[in-house]
């Protein structure tokens, strides 16, 4: 996601999103995603889930952003990829103490 909206080809959202994102306004650029695909739901909820990583804050927010995605992945690499967020909010949850999130990885 780092590389999106970076060159003047680019789709206007994504560049938009990008420049909020790089300025730690993750909440302004998940806003601007609307959740209909499972490609949007997902990047939506890495931005949710990075703003939760450096600020501390926003973990109910991430949360939603990630069952929304879950729900619309229908193919492996959809799954896998919402899995992976999942993961990466688990460990800034554990990292952070605000809650022990390793009864997830046993289930």
């Amino acid at each position: 996601m780092s590389g999106n909206g970076t060159t003047a080809g680019d789709d206007p959202l994504q560049t938009a999103v990008w420049r909020l994102r790089s300025r730690a306004c993750w909440a302004d650029a998940a806003e601007l995603l609307q959740s209909a695909t499972a490609a949007a739901a997902l990047q939506r909820a890495a931005l949710l889930v990075e703003r939760c990583l450096y600020t501390e804050a926003g973990w109910q927010d991430a949360e939603d952003a990630l069952r929304a995605a879950e729900a619309l992945a229908h193919t492996d690499e959809e799954r896998g990829a919402a899995a992976c967020e999942r993961g990466y909010l688990a460990y800034s949850a554990t990292l952070h103490a605000v809650r022990d999130r390793a009864d997830e990885a046993r289930s």
